[in-house]
C-alpha cells in the first residue's frame, strides 16, 4: 500500500503540472504567467480529540513552509469564473511539543482564490491543501502502546484556511490568517484517531511577472455544452479494523491485519453549469473487514499460539448504497462529496449512513483519478478511496 500511495500522489503531482503546461500552451508562448514563492510560518495547537492527547496535554504545534505558486494570465476567463485562483506545491517541516510524534514533514498541493476585496490593498482569500506526510513517530504495540493518535509513519495531509492578503507592492504580499489541518492514514493501519491542528499563520510572498488582474475584463466563461455526465468509478483500497476483545483471548484490538476493499460506482450527474454537477450514485462495495473476528489460536505448523483473523461469510462482505453526489470544479482539480445510505448492509461496526469527500483529477478528456475518504457518522474513517473513473457526456 505504501507503493500505491507514492504512485498515486506522484500521479496527482504530474497531473497538476500538466494542467499548468497546457494552460501556458493555450495562452501562447509570449504570455507571462504570474508566479510567486513564499515562506510561511504557523504556530498553533493540536486539538484534544482523543485520550492520548488529553492524557499528555502536550499540544504545541509549529510548521515552516516553503511554497511555489502560479496564477492564470491576466486575461484568462478563470480569473472571473473562479475569483482570481492560484495553485502550487508546498513543502513543510513540522514540530510538535510531544517528542513521541517525531519530526514529520509534508509535501502537498494547494489551490485557492479570492473571497472578496475589502478596502485599499486588503482582500480576503481561502486556500485548500492535499498532500503526503511522512516520518511520524507512531503507535507501536511495545514501544509506544499509548500513542493512539498516529498509527503509521506515513499519512495523508489535508487542510484549509482563510486569510487576509495585504498587497504591499508590485512584488511583495503579506498574508495573515487562520487555518486547520488533519493528519490520518484513513484506517489503513490501526489505531487511527488522527491529529487535528488549529493554528494562525504569517506568510511573506514574492511575486514574478505581476500585472494588474481585472476579472471584469477577462475572457468569456465557456458555455455549458452537455446536460448529463455519466461516471463509472472503480475503487481499490485496503483497511484495518478494531477487533472485539469480548469473549476472546486476544491481548489488543489493534491487530495488524489488512483487509481488501473493492468498489464499483455509477453516477449519472446533471450538469448545472461548467462548474457544478449533481446527481444520484449507486455505490457497490466488497469489504473483507465486515464482521471479521480475531482469536488466540494454536498454529498447526509450529504449535505456537497466535492472533488469527477470521473473515465473515461472502454475503456479509458486500455493501450496496445509494448516495447524492455533488461536484464543484476548480482550475486544477474538482472537489466532490457524497452523502449516502446503505440499502444492503451487514457490517455491525459501521453505520448505514456514510459520507465520501475527495478530489478528482482529469487525466484525459474521459479518464480521471480520484483520491477521497469514506467515513461514517461524519467522523469515523472507513478507508481511503483510491479510484479511477471513466466519464461519458450527453
Amino acid at each position: 500500500m505504501k507503493r500505491t500511495k507514492h504512485l498515486i500522489l506522484a500521479l496527482l503531482a504530474i497531473q497538476f503540472g500538466s494542467v499548468f503546461a497546457n494552460e501556458i500552451k493555450n495562452e501562447g508562448a509570449t504570455s507571462k504567467r504570474p508566479m510567486f514563492v513564499s515562506l510561511k510560518g504557523e504556530m498553533g495547537k493540536t486539538l484534544k480529540t482523543n485520550d492520548y492527547l488529553d492524557l499528555t496535554g502536550k499540544t504545541g504545534f509549529s510548521a515552516l513552509h516553503a511554497r511555489y505558486g502560479i496564477c492564470p494570465s491576466n486575461d484568462s476567463w478563470q480569473n472571473k469564473a473562479f475569483r482570481m485562483p492560484y495553485g502550487g506545491i508546498g513543502f513543510s517541516m513540522i514540530d510538535t511539543e510531544d517528542d513521541a510524534f517525531g519530526h514529520p514533514f509534508s509535501l502537498y498541493l494547494f489551490q485557492g482564490g479570492r473571497v472578496c476585496r475589502l478596502f485599499g490593498p486588503l482582500s480576503l482569500h481561502y486556500e485548500c491543501h492535499l498532500g503526503y506526510s511522512a516520518n511520524w513517530g507512531h503507535y507501536d504495540r511495545y514501544r509506544q502502546p499509548e500513542n493512539i493518535t498516529i498509527g503509521s509513519s506515513e499519512n495523508v495531509y489535508v487542510g484549509a484556511n482563510m486569510y487576509l492578503k495585504a498587497n504591499l507592492s508590485k512584488h511583495w504580499d503579506v498574508n495573515l490568517g487562520f487555518g486547520g489541518c488533519h493528519f490520518s492514514n484513513g484506517a489503513s493501519k490501526m489505531p487511527n484517531k488522527g491529529m487535528n491542528i488549529a493554528s494562525p499563520f504569517l506568510e511573506v510572498a514574492y511575486k514574478f511577472n505581476e500585472v494588474q488582474q481585472v476579472p471584469d475584463t477577462a475572457k468569456v466563461t465557456p458555455k455549458k455544452t452537455n446536460k448529463m455526465d455519466h461516471q463509472i468509478i472503480l475503487l481499490l483500497s485496503k483497511r484495518q479494523k478494531y477487533y472485539s476483545m469480548e469473549g476472546s483471548d486476544i491481548s489488543t484490538p489493534n491487530i495488524n491485519h489488512n483487509h481488501r476493499v473493492y468498489g464499483l460506482s455509477y453516477a449519472p450527474l446533471f450538469i448545472s453549469s461548467f462548474r457544478y454537477k449533481w446527481g444520484p450514485s449507486l455505490d457497490l462495495i466488497y469489504d473483507e473487514s465486515s464482521n471479521a473476528t480475531a482469536a488466540w489460536e494454536e498454529c498447526s505448523d509450529d504449535g505456537r499460539y497466535y492472533e488469527h483473523v477470521h473473515l465473515a461469510s461472502q454475503k456479509e462482505r458486500f455493501v450496496a448504497g445509494i448516495s447524492l453526489k455533488g461536484e464543484m470544479k476548480m482550475p486544477y482539480c474538482t472537489y466532490f462529496a457524497n452523502l449516502g445510505y446503505d440499502i444492503i448492509h451487514y457490517n455491525k461496526d459501521d453505520t448505514r449512513l456514510y459520507e465520501i469527500l475527495g478530489a478528482k483529477f482529469d487525466l484525459t478528456d474521459n479518464i480521471f483519478g480520484i483520491f477521497g475518504i469514506r467515513a461514517t457518522r461524519f467522523s469515523k474513517a472507513q478507508f481511503f478511496c483510491w479510484s479511477v473513473g471513466y466519464s461519458f457526456k450527453n
